[in-house]
């Protein structure tokens, strides 16, 4: 009877865990859906916080030379402002000649690459006339409807991206210029002296690592577009300048962004020369700017502690270019590497962090399981013919074979002993 009780008490303790998987699972579904359909307003806003946090170095700066944080707000959003509208004025130019030039370019690539690739071009067209003898139906009228041009669709777009700009730029300004206020409610709402300092020294080190890292990231990354620039120039290339925007916008983007420059520097630079060789040297030159940039200098300046997970910042990046398209890509490695900090100065969310960080040197513990869980991936008929080289090597100095692990006893009697 007392079993019985127990059990039946026990029960309702037991039931929220079975539905915990499910209600992560429909709260995730939930979280996506509202990212994707109110990305509207949380791209602006996102894009703002990080705006804030790379300027804050700026804003304490400024703040040490006596001026207050709404002096320091104007200052840096009308010098950014400034910026670009100076650079605006000088790239429009040479985008409106590009969006002219597009058609009559592609054009010309589509001429290059049939050139490039004759040889088997005869075969792909014997196989499209094949085709289509194969599927050949009775002529028919058909109706064609032409969906919006490119510029019908900007069109459309620009007053949605105007305001987007406006409430970002305006949040920014209020986020820098508030100065201390998170600090001062976070002293406020925490109950003890202890949370209060314990809070704060948390606070502090995230904001002062992502704003280092945001803005060494930021600076690496107009160098970066300042050399593939002047080296577009040098190499004769066509709106050097567009090159240098180009490469300093998609260095946010991991991987893609920099296999994109290359890219599209081989496809003009095959309209702009004559021969596929000198086709390939800008390309070269975009790769190996980048690579050095990815492989050296960024490892330097950022330092270890910072580096994530390749492969994390991959499903990242993938994951917020479908949920906000160009923004997710330049937006996603930022916010991966502020969980990643939030998770290093949180101690219950230590564990994401470590998932989320590059690889790292292993305890002596970690390292002994390691090996004796890949050691059983060893094929059965290696595992005995090492077991008879080992049994004859002590016999010859006439000592006591120590059993090798079998397959038979489980992992754990083997790591325990």
């Amino acid at each position: 009877m007392t079993s019985a009780s127990s059990e039946i008490s026990d029960e309702p303790k037991r039931a929220p865990n079975h539905h915990s998987w499910a209600l992560v699972g429909i709260f995730w579904i939930m979280a996506l859906s509202v990212l994707t359909i109110a990305q509207g307003l949380i791209v602006p806003i996102v894009t703002a916080m990080l705006l804030a946090l790379i300027f804050s170095p700026v804003r304490r700066a400024l703040g040490r030379m006596g001026l207050s944080s709404g002096i320091s707000a104007a200052i840096i959003l009308l010098t950014l402002l400034g910026s670009l509208g100076t650079l605006g004025y000088f790239v429009s130019d040479a985008v409106k000649d590009s969006l002219a030039e597009a058609p009559h370019m592609i054009g010309e690539v589509g001429v290059k690459l049939k050139e490039l690739t004759g040889t088997v071009q005869p075969v792909m067209d014997a196989s499209e006339q094949i085709q289509d003898m194969a599927t050949s139906e009775p002529a028919t009228d058909t109706v064609t409807i032409r969906e919006p041009g490119f510029m019908a669709g900007f069109t459309d777009r620009a007053p949605i991206v105007a305001g987007q700009i406006v409430i970002c730029l305006t949040l920014t300004f209020f986020l820098i210029a508030s100065g201390n206020l998170f600090y001062e409610k976070l002293v406020q709402v925490m109950p003890t002296l202890k949370d209060k300092r314990r809070a704060l020294a948390v606070a502090r080190a995230i904001e002062n690592q992502l704003s280092v890292y945001l803005l060494t990231i930021t600076l690496i990354n107009m160098g970066l577009g300042v050399t593939i620039g002047l080296t577009m120039w040098a190499l004769g290339m066509p709106d050097p300048l567009l090159f240098g925007l180009a490469a300093f916008l998609l260095n946010y983007i991991p991987y893609i962004g920099a296999m994109a420059g290359v890219l599209a520097s081989f496809l003009v630079a095959l309209v702009t020369f004559d021969s596929a060789t000198a086709a390939l040297l800008p390309a070269a030159c975009f790769w190996a700017l980048t690579s050095f940039e990815g492989q050296f200098v960024t490892p330097v300046l950022v330092g270890r502690r910072l580096r994530l997970n390749a492969v994390v910042v991959f499903v990242s990046f993938a994951l917020w270019a479908w949920l906000w398209s160009f923004m997710g890509m330049l937006l996603a490695t930022p916010m991966l590497l502020t969980m990643k900090v939030v998770s290093d100065h949180v101690p219950s969310m230590a564990a994401f962090g470590k998932f989320l960080a590059d690889r790292d040197d292993l305890s002596r513990s970690d390292r002994r399981i390691l090996k004796y869980i890949f050691r059983r991936d060893v094929p059965l008929s290696k595992r005995q013919e090492a077991r008879e080289a080992k049994e004859a090597r002590n016999a010859k100095t006439n000592t006591p074979a120590s059993p090798l692990p079998d397959a038979s006893p489980g992992p754990e009697a083997n790591i325990t002993a």
